[in-house]
């Protein structure tokens, strides 16, 4: 049985496994994390023009390091993605498990989405960063 890699390569480079070709971008601008709970990771490499999680309206939040879900939007340098679209090319590229880009994800059975503080929760409880 093959053994899953846990850490892929997003930047200028060639060599990463999700190669952006924007002069904004970085050689090797971040790296997204499988997770043994399912969840996915996402750190900037010190990339010179940052790695921004999209909020709710468009609203960019730098970040360093963060979960991130498929419902998600991050914006490398000026190259904007939606995780969705990301990891279903990580799925098919490198036969990553995860879901199909049509499902929401799920923890135990549980709808997550983004809180307006950036935080992610279940739809049915109060956020641990913020309370709401």
């Amino acid at each position: 049985m093959k053994a899953v890699r846990r850490k892929y390569s997003i930047g200028r480079e060639r060599s990463c496994d999700i190669p952006l070709a924007d002069d904004s971008v970085s050689g090797h601008h971040a790296e997204l994390e499988f997770l043994e709970d399912g969840k996915w990771l996402l750190t900037d490499c010190r990339s010179t023009n940052g790695t921004f999680l999209l909020g709710n309206g468009g609203t960019p939040r730098r970040l360093s390091q963060s979960l991130v879900s498929p419902l998600d939007r991050v914006r490398f340098g000026g190259v904007t993605l939606g995780m969705r679209e990301l990891l279903e090319a990580l799925r098919l590229k490198a036969g990553i498990p995860g879901p199909a880009p049509e499902e929401a994800p799920r923890v135990q059975g549980r709808r997550l989405i983004r809180c307006p503080c950036g935080g992610i929760k279940t739809a049915e409880a109060p956020c641990q960063e913020c309370g709401q």
